[in-house]
């Protein structure tokens, strides 16, 4: 098992030489998460402030909403946003049990909660993240049950997979999901990433044995990135090494990051205290990583 996973690191150690670029000029915006759409505007959750704002690519503010509470469009420690299509904007509001959704302009839409469900099987809490697929499917973390949930386009529990009984695909500590390339999903679970198709079932790990503390995942349908230990690692639609970025390249030495997304010809880097922009490495165009939009 050693010889593959040093031949992968010596892969990403020739590629890091290829992908350094200039530290770029940062965006002071603060926040626990962070998503991108394709247009450029930037979506910071505030778990502390109980808040949502929305910034446009320049970095000023346009509308901040939420507030403290359990009423709609109020939160009790948002930990994850998702808003990549540029239409939709969910948000994972831990405390509450729920999923609200906005549109792109922040507004309200509605609310997805199982927690008073007759099935307990359905019943989902604490979600830490949310995920669209490209055919309108939500993909919960439920970090109460240690899995993951899959509701169709009809706000209906599909499936639950990652829990009790899943095997290889047992799920311990999930903490951020993805929907990527070929309709995979991919799940940071403690040190590693677990990939299963868009039913629920196991393929496989990524890259397993490479990651020492991976604390951040992007997926779209082209690239898959993770944040690990100093350096954001790269990959393509096949699972293949396509780069490795070290982080001190590109934020302040000793600066986490909290989020990171690839969209619109940029790379944006979330430390939680600013938002960091630079190229995308792959360089690809918004028909690419968005096809359904054109």
């Amino acid at each position: 098992m050693r010889r593959p996973v040093r031949v992968c690191v010596t892969v990403l150690s020739v590629l890091v030489l290829s992908a350094r670029p200039a530290l770029p000029q940062p965006l002071p915006v603060s926040g626990t998460a962070f998503d991108a759409d394709l247009y450029g505007n930037l979506y910071v959750l505030d778990a502390g402030k109980n808040t949502l704002c929305l910034y446009d690519k320049s970095g000023l503010l346009q509308r901040d909403v939420g507030g403290p509470g359990w009423s709609d469009g109020q939160f009790d420690r948002p930990s994850g946003v998702w808003a990549r299509n540029g239409i939709d904007v969910f948000v994972a509001d831990y405390g509450n049990h729920r999923i609200e959704r906005f549109d792109r302009s922040l507004n309200f839409v509605s609310s997805f909660s199982t927690r008073e469900s007759d099935n307990p099987d359905d019943r989902f809490g604490y979600p830490s993240g949310v995920a669209l697929s490209r055919l309108g499917e939500l993909f919960i973390c439920d970090t109460e049950n240690s899995r993951i949930v899959k509701v169709d386009r009809f706000s209906t529990v599909e499936r639950t997979f990652g829990g009790i009984g899943g095997g290889r695909g047992h799920l311990a500590t999930p903490t951020s999901v993805a929907v990527g390339p070929k309709d995979a999903v991919y799940v940071l679970d403690g040190e590693r990433v677990a990939v299963f198709d868009a039913f629920g079932n196991y393929v496989r790990d990524l890259m397993p044995g490479l990651f020492r503390r991976p604390t951040a995942l992007f997926a779209d349908n082209t690239v898959v990135a993770v944040v690990d230990s100093t350096t954001i690692l790269l990959f393509d639609a096949d699972e293949r090494p396509a780069g490795a970025i070290p982080i001190s390249t590109l934020a302040p030495a000793g600066a986490g990051i909290r989020a990171l997304v690839v969209s619109s010809g940029a790379l944006y880097i979330f430390t939680g205290e600013e938002i960091l922009r630079v190229p995308d490495p792959g360089r690809r165009s918004d028909r690419e990583t968005n096809p359904e939009s054109h």
